[in-house]
């Protein structure tokens, strides 16, 4: 039996509809990842079918919508019964925003388990979630695991995370399936690591092949609080069973990784998916760590940040596979694209490719991929 206790709650924010207002959601969530819980936020003008598939692949405890558009009697239904279709009845669900004092009773009748108000403090929020504890229960059927079933996926992966039953898990796993091609995709905060992958996958996805995503994240050192905000920028269809994207929080000290990630890759790998691409935390030119997990690293550089010699110094600069010069559309990307060539490539022992890409402008995307298939 798993203790669901030993992780932080997981909560999934959302904005559901045409509601294009998020001050007051982007507020609430660092106000909860400050209390210590690990908030997931999924962006705003969500469809209701992506939100439930958010909640679903993250196996979160909780759903917190943000509505402004006076929708409520209209998306509340729809939530909670999709909920129930994907056997999600457990998740606790709670709302904000403009919400009329006649219409909170409807919605608790409907299951909303809580209405906070404008101007409601955060402190009432985290105490509504502290009171009402984990809502994700045991891990399911071990059968489950050994067939692969798609649903208890994100279950299992929580088992790996919080460090339950690690030995039993792996000696599941099917040794004869083919492991993952897995692709670390690194480089600094704002590099833009993860609107590059939401249009990579999307590209993968084109040609049928099952990708998985783990999205790291930093987790406070103070507080154990997370703010995962990766999916925001990676499309996530609800009936598209042949991606799964799950955040991670990545303690401090980790080089940009979060814990038992070869186990998680494994762990995708026996459920199908073929590839595996592992964003990290922004990193720093000393966390190579990436290099033994993955099979190909994609490094991500911006123009106009460093030069030669900075490049020279040791680090994961020299452990990546493909270079990627990210945001080429802005002035010196060309430039950079020739210098880091000439200074790669200058033994000639081990070619490393140097590529442009612009997830802003759906360019390069292809070319990535194919360098990305050739290591296949």
């Amino acid at each position: 039996m798993s203790d669901p206790h030993e992780l932080p709650l997981r909560i999934v924010l959302a904005k559901v509809g045409l509601d294009g207002h998020d001050r007051g959601i982007k507020v609430v969530a660092r106000g909860l990842r400050d209390a210590g819980f690990h908030v997931i936020y999924s962006g705003l003008w969500q469809k209701v079918e992506e939100v439930v598939r958010t909640v679903a692949d993250e196996d979160a405890d909780y759903l917190g919508i943000s509505l402004l558009s006076g929708a409520h009697m209209t998306l509340a239904p729809r939530v909670m019964r999709q909920l129930q279709d994907r056997q999600l009845g457990h998740v606790g669900v709670i709302m904000g925003g403009i919400i009329p004092a006649e219409d909170v009773e409807p919605l608790a009748q409907l299951g909303i388990a809580r209405v906070f108000g404008p101007g409601t403090p955060i402190d009432s929020i985290v105490e509504f979630l502290r009171e009402s504890g984990s809502r994700t229960g045991a891990l399911p059927d071990w059968e489950t695991l050994e067939r692969a079933d798609r649903p208890s996926l994100p279950r299992w992966v929580s088992a790996v995370v919080r460090g339950d039953r690690l030995e039993e898990i792996e000696s599941r796993l099917d040794a004869a399936r083919p492991a993952a091609h897995i692709v670390a995709i690194t480089g600094s905060g704002g590099v833009g690591k993860s609107s590059l992958v939401g249009k990579l996958v999307d590209r993968i996805r084109r040609e049928d092949i099952r990708v998985g995503v783990l999205a790291c994240d930093p987790q406070s050192s103070v507080t154990g609080g997370a703010l995962l905000g990766d999916r925001v920028r990676m499309p996530s269809p609800a009936e598209d069973d042949g991606r799964f994207i799950r955040s991670l929080a990545a303690p401090s000290g980790q080089q940009a990784l979060a814990p038992r990630l070869d186990l998680l890759c494994r762990l995708l790998g026996h459920f199908g998916f073929e590839l595996v691409l592992v964003e990290t935390v922004g990193a720093g030119q000393g966390d190579t760590a990436v290099r033994d997990l993955a099979d190909t690293v994609v490094l991500l550089m911006q123009p106009q940040t460093g030069d030669e010699m900075q490049w020279e110094k040791a680090g994961v600069l020299e452990v990546a596979d493909i270079v990627l010069v990210h945001k080429g559309d802005l002035p010196g990307a060309d430039q950079m694209v020739n210098q880091l060539g000439d200074l790669l490539n200058l033994s000639g022992d081990h070619r490393v490719a140097v590529l442009k890409a612009s997830a802003a402008r759906d360019e390069g995307i292809d070319t990535l991929w194919e360098a990305i298939r050739a290591r296949m």
